[in-house]
């Protein structure tokens, strides 16, 4: 593809989920893991935690995985072809792709999802943008419910992996649920975490016992990183929970709580 067919998605989100401006943090760029799983929630309520993971992303070339919100992807996964932009940065879709490599990641082109206010991508980008202004990225959408797909898409991007790829996992992983709930699921989701057991990890998920908002990026990240011999375990760096009282129009929901959960590999 020749950078001037090249689209540009501009910022949506600056602004609601996240400033228009870099923020000051902490965090030092290490560089130095092959996956990150970072929450995509408001910045406001886990912006530290997205960057703590956002620090250790391998950035010379990543694949975002995240959850389709708004518009379900037609082939499993939706590639945006393009640049992605933040406030503060952006997503530079691969210039120096083989006639091989293009016509692989061809097959899940597309703007489907892409068209929205979709803060999964957008949030986790924002805070990789705080290390590197602009990187080479594959911004995907990830909403796959067949084993068979799971095999197929995972065998294609195990063929374009690079040495020096990284993945980031754009995750929530509950809404709307009790508190107890929620701790319990982050109890668990860590500790299979840890073991490297993502496939159970994703059954849990899958078959009702939790809710997991991006587990199908996870379980494709896990099924890529065994495929280029990566390690899948990952180490926690941070799991909580929070919780909050929201009003408007005269409704409330008491206990509207999102869990955040930052890991590497």
């Amino acid at each position: 593809m020749k950078p001037q067919d090249l689209k540009t998605r501009h910022a949506k989100c600056a602004g609601r989920w996240y400033p228009y401006e870099k923020q000051s943090h902490g965090f030092v760029n290490k560089s130095v893991s092959s996956a990150v799983i970072s929450p995509h929630a408001g910045f406001t309520y886990s912006g530290a935690v997205s960057l703590e993971a956002a620090s250790y992303v391998k950035k010379y070339r990543v694949w975002i995985f995240a959850t389709s919100h708004y518009e379900l992807p037609r082939n499993g996964i939706s590639v945006y072809d393009g640049d992605y932009s933040t406030s503060i940065g952006k997503a530079v879709f691969p210039r120096d792709l083989s006639d091989k490599e293009y016509n692989t990641v061809k097959k899940y082109l597309s703007d489907e999802g892409h068209r929205t206010e979709e803060h999964s991508i957008e949030n986790v980008l924002f805070c990789l943008n705080h290390f590197k202004a602009e990187l080479e990225a594959f911004c995907t959408l990830v909403r796959i419910y067949d084993e068979e797909e799971f095999e197929s898409i995972s065998d294609d991007i195990a063929q374009m992996w690079k040495k020096d790829d990284s993945i980031v996992i754009s995750t929530d992983w509950n809404h709307f649920v009790s508190t107890d709930i929620m701790s319990g699921l982050l109890r668990e989701a860590s500790l299979y975490l840890t073991n490297g057991n993502i496939f159970g990890l994703y059954l849990l998920c899958k078959e009702g016992k939790q809710e997991a908002c991006g587990i199908d990026g996870l379980y494709l990240a896990y099924k890529v990183l065994t495929k280029v011999n990566e390690n899948t375990k990952f180490k926690v760096l941070t799991a909580t929970d929070s919780t909050r009282t929201t009003g408007g129009n005269g409704s409330l929901i008491p206990e509207e709580c999102v869990g955040y959960i930052s890991a590497r590999n």
